[in-house]
């Protein structure tokens, strides 16, 4: 009996040495159980319990209901969740729920320098719209600018809830424009709101307010960008117009697992949190009434008090082929492949039925609509009438040990399906009708762009150089309107990813005062009018991605 209990003890120790669990790992009072790298006793009786039982105070049922009150009260008690820091702040409750909270901070000093041209002539085909549908103006610069913004800050919230597969993403943004004519910068407004189902890789599903699955440029996120901003050419082409973000369902399979893949989707088509009701005319007519209404020889009609067109939708299709690897979305190559990662997609979008304002001015669209039109410098469509739009786009990207490959073609089909939208004008005495303010008929034709960009880790992971073109023509059937842009960009990672960034950035503007518009011939008879726009652009900015 001795012999052989000093094998069990010497067969224990060399299984404990070894890393491994004892062969009797539960003895009669409780476990072993491995914490830390080491193997720790861990009673799971209740001493007091025990002590009854040995006494003869209570029974073996007793004891064992009593146990069981115990364990139930101490699942309840022990904490269920873990909180920890990776790629922002994670709350993991058991294996059903998780919450991950981002923050997203841009902070920017901006020089510009512009020439004469913008002084005279400026720019009154993209305007900003002030007020009114019928406010067209000419934006001019009188001197060069500096100054401070903090054009992004975001607040995300995303994880899954009830089954790892039952994801959700709710943002927020807190962005600023230089321009703030709503006083809406600073002001959270909400980005991103919707519920995907990841239960069928090759169909996933995600329903709400998201980014529209159409061209490259759009699909990055902003904090991934090498440089400050996209270029004028990558915004025109959303697929609405106006943004990377709309209104609908959108059926697309998981990148991550396969070498062909594909989005379909189907959206609003009038850019994020707004519906097609914000697309209406006026057609009640106020009669004339003189006195103290208004004069006799003016008629005016109710505003925004008719909704059309709410019944048609925006569709998109795009298709994605992985040459090689899986070279993401994201602009760089900060992870520095070590193996080819390429892959080339196309893209097509069907956006019908846009209200654009009727040249007889008998629309009255919803003022954050026109300006989002206008702030992707789309400006020179307003006025035109109802439109729909079809665009196609095809993408190229490789990465490869630092260097970086991103290029992207488009082109836009404008058909004009009514330039009046069949209502009623607003007010009969606003309508021009010398010929010296009408001019001819304005027709804009298509538009077509391009873009390329190359890019170098000098210091893998952590220094890039990068360079940047793009060509844009707005309206082919219109002439000196076409923009050309140049950049040259530097940035410094500080810890290895797009977290905590350094990007400095130059570019070179030069964009067509000319090309007929809508509604806008007073400005074609300015001095100078077609003469090229100059700009000359600094941006510093510190990205903090939390």
């Amino acid at each position: 009996m001795r012999i052989s209990g000093v094998w069990f003890l010497a067969i224990t120790l060399l299984t404990l040495l070894a890393g491994l669990p004892p062969l009797a790992r539960a003895v009669e009072e409780g476990q072993l159980q491995k914490k830390d790298g080491r193997w720790e006793y861990v009673p799971s009786e209740d001493p007091g319990l025990k002590y009854l039982l040995l006494k003869g105070i209570i029974t073996q049922d007793e004891y064992d209901k009593g146990l069981k009150v115990l364990e139930t009260k101490e699942r309840i008690v022990k904490p269920n969740f873990n909180i920890d820091v990776n790629n922002g702040l994670n709350i993991r409750v058991g294996s059903k729920f998780l919450l991950k909270m981002r923050l997203l901070t841009q902070v920017r000093y901006s020089y510009s320098t512009y020439n004469d041209a913008w002084g005279t002539v400026g720019d009154s085909r993209n305007e900003e719209i002030l007020g009114g549908q019928v406010e067209f103006r000419a934006f001019k610069r009188q001197s060069g600018s500096s100054q401070f913004t903090v054009p992004r800050a975001q607040l995300q919230f995303l994880g899954y809830a009830f089954d790892p597969d039952l994801r959700y993403n709710v943002s927020l943004a807190m962005d600023s424009t230089p321009f703030n004519q709503e006083g809406g910068n600073g002001r959270a407004a909400l980005q991103d709101a919707y519920v995907s189902s990841w239960h069928i890789p090759w169909a996933t599903v995600q329903v709400g307010q998201q980014r529209v699955w159409f061209n490259r440029a759009l699909i990055s996120s902003a904090a991934t960008l090498t440089f400050a901003d996209n270029m004028m050419v990558q915004n025109v082409f959303a697929s609405n117009l106006q943004s990377s973000r709309d209104v609908g369902i959108n059926i697309l399979s998981d990148e991550d697992q396969y070498k062909f893949n594909y989005a379909i989707g189907i959206w609003g088509g009038v850019g994020a949190n707004l519906a097609r009701d914000g697309t209406s005319v006026s057609q009640r007519v106020l009669p004339p009434t003189g006195g103290g209404g208004p004069s006799s020889g003016t008629t005016r009609t109710y505003n925004y008090d008719t909704r059309f067109l709410s019944g048609e939708l925006m569709y998109t299709a795009r298709v994605l082929y992985k040459i090689a690897g899986n070279p993401g979305y994201g602009q760089g190559d900060i992870l520095n492949s070590r193996t080819l990662q390429s892959a080339i997609g196309f893209g097509y979008a069907y956006d019908p039925a846009q209200n654009y304002l009727s040249a007889i001015r008998s629309d009255i669209v919803d003022r954050s609509y026109r300006q989002a039109v206008a702030r992707a410098m789309n400006g020179r469509l307003l006025g035109g009438g109802i439109y729909d739009f079809q665009t196609y786009e095809t993408d190229f990207i490789a990465k490869y040990q630092g260097w970086s490959l991103q290029a992207e073609g488009y082109y836009r089909h404008q058909r004009v399906r009514n330039k009046d939208a069949g209502t009623i004008p607003f007010d009969l005495s606003t309508i021009p009708t010398s010929p010296l303010a009408v001019g001819p008929p304005v027709d804009l034709g298509q538009a077509w762009g391009w873009y390329v960009q190359v890019g170098k880790y000098i210091i893998p992971r952590k220094l890039e150089l990068a360079v940047r073109y793009g060509v844009l023509d707005p309206s082919t059937k219109q002439k000196d309107d076409l923009t050309k842009e140049f950049g040259a960009a530097i940035n410094y990672s500080f810890d290895g990813t797009y977290n905590n960034r350094l990007v400095i950035d130059y570019s070179n503007i030069t964009m067509g005062s000319g090309g007929r518009a809508p509604d806008r011939f007073p400005f074609e008879n300015q001095p100078g009018f077609g003469r090229d726009l100059i700009e000359n652009r600094i941006n510093v900015q510190y990205q903090f991605y939390f």
